[in-house]
């Protein structure tokens, strides 16, 4: 199954050992990981900005990133009432990719539920999904 991670899920799985961490591995084991530009710099800002992981292990994981996940070039999408214009690109990730889900920790995000033929779904809402077959 085609999955888009959103980039606030990639720096929690990095961040910290807990579900985001879990999910990121059951993804990467079982499904196919899609990717683009725009979520790799926000998670490398992130994760040199906030999280404070040196640069070179940050270099790491963004070779990482690339090398297990498919890039994709977003499409233009255009959503009405987004608050964050930042998430059109992931948005127009999971459209170009034809991804089933995009699966974020972003409320505002997950409140759309649908774009084109991708669901939006929590990370726990996904977790669970999987769990129960």
């Amino acid at each position: 199954m085609r999955l888009v991670l959103d980039s606030n899920v990639i720096i929690a799985a990095f961040a910290t050992r807990g579900l985001c961490h879990a999910l990121f591995e059951y993804c990467l084991e079982n499904h196919e990981m899609i990717i683009c530009e725009e979520i790799l710099g926000e998670v490398r800002a992130a994760l040199l900005g906030k999280v404070k992981i040196p640069e070179e292990v940050v270099g790491q994981i963004d070779s990482y990133l690339r090398s297990s996940a498919e890039p994709v070039r977003p499409v233009d999408v255009s959503i009405q009432d987004l608050k964050d214009n930042s998430n059109l690109p992931i948005l127009g990730t999971a459209v170009s990719s034809g991804a089933v889900y995009l699966i974020t920790g972003d409320g505002e995000l997950v409140m759309l539920k649908k774009v084109a033929d991708t669901l939006i779904v929590s990370l726990r809402a996904f977790w669970e999904k999987m769990k129960s077959g």
